[in-house]
């Protein structure tokens, strides 16, 4: 329990972080003094009486990033539930404060052996718990900011800083997955590599800056022209990769047509410049996993195809199976 502290008065406007909080304890009275001193210092507060109940609050939606445990509960006691805390049972683990009466034989040790983050030993007075309130908020912080690095890296790996799209690794990665997947689910994929034709020419007669734009609203081009559950990225240069799980050979073909018309269709403002481009592109596809071949042999393929379309003229498609031009518009 808290035991108040003469003349202790805390002001809800003082600084600290708002956090919700839920509160386990099976003594209503001790638990309705634990939410007072946690409300009046500017927290979200829940309470429960019985420990099988606060665990599902645990594992439910929006659920409080701290929780303050009483050792025994109805149902499931505090020491269970953070035993599955640290097994990984709530995703993402609250803070976990469990709290111990040495009377009753309760060791803090084994509770923070338990996978109790902390352990507040009864009785404690309101300015102990305070403390404790406060190295747990500052725990979230540094692990909520610790999310936004590790989240922000794993964006600047994986993408393609011009276009932002994924880059070449991220997109040989999904190929592979997509490649596994079709074979697993015996279901068709295909796969399209376009490029734009004679893109040297754009980068010598108007600068690597508007070529960049170029390249940067061929992308927001070919992505919009997507099904949402699609793959795309730069493959480098001015190649493109678009993964396109569930088409056969037909559907990936008119795929890689709607594409290269949607890039023809109108040329690329870039300030004052009207930069007219075009792309020819090369298909792979595999109906079911009987014809299924390996990532790099869908890049070969496709590879393949998109030299015989541009040996010919500017904005083809042609496909691996037997280099047949499918579009003849210039």
């Amino acid at each position: 329990m808290v035991v108040p502290t003469a003349g202790q008065a805390h002001d809800p406007n003082r600084g600290d972080e708002s956090v919700r909080v839920l509160i386990a304890e099976r003594d209503v009275p001790s638990c309705r003094v634990l939410e007072a001193a946690l409300t009046q210092w500017g927290q979200d507060v829940i309470c429960s009486s019985d420990g099988a109940e606060a665990f599902q609050i645990l594992q439910g939606p929006g659920a409080p990033e701290m929780v303050i445990l009483d050792w025994v509960l109805h149902g499931m006691d505090g020491l269970q539930i953070c035993q599955e805390i640290a097994k990984g049972a709530v995703t993402p683990p609250p803070y976990a404060i469990l709290l111990a009466d040495r009377a009753q034989g309760q060791d803090p040790l084994a509770g923070m052996e338990a996978g109790a983050h902390d352990c507040l030993v009864k009785p404690f007075d309101a300015d102990e718990l305070h403390i404790r309130l406060k190295a747990g908020q500052r725990f979230l912080e540094v692990q909520r900011k610790l999310a936004t690095a590790c989240n922000t890296l794993r964006t600047t790996v994986a993408v393609d800083p011009l276009t932002g799209l994924w880059n070449r690794g991220t997109l040989l990665e999904h190929l592979g997955r997509e490649v596994e997947r079709a074979r697993r689910e015996n279901t068709a994929l295909g796969v399209v590599l376009a490029d734009l034709d004679d893109f040297k020419t754009v980068n010598d007669t108007y600068g690597h800056t508007v070529g960049d734009a170029v390249l940067h609203e061929v992308g927001k081009r070919l992505s919009r022209s997507l099904r949402p559950y699609d793959g795309i990225g730069r493959l480098g240069s001015d190649e493109f990769l678009i993964v396109s799980p569930g088409c056969d050979f037909d559907a990936t073909v008119n795929l890689a047509e709607r594409l290269r018309a949607c890039i023809a269709s109108h040329p690329v403002k870039v300030g004052s410049k009207m930069v007219s481009i075009s792309l020819s592109a090369g298909v792979a596809a595999a109906s079911s996993s009987s014809n299924m071949r390996e990532a790099d042999a869908f890049i070969r393929a496709a590879e393949t195809a998109l030299h015989q379309a541009t040996e010919q003229e500017r904005s083809r498609v042609a496909v691996a199976a037997n280099g047949s031009f499918l579009n003849t518009s210039a």
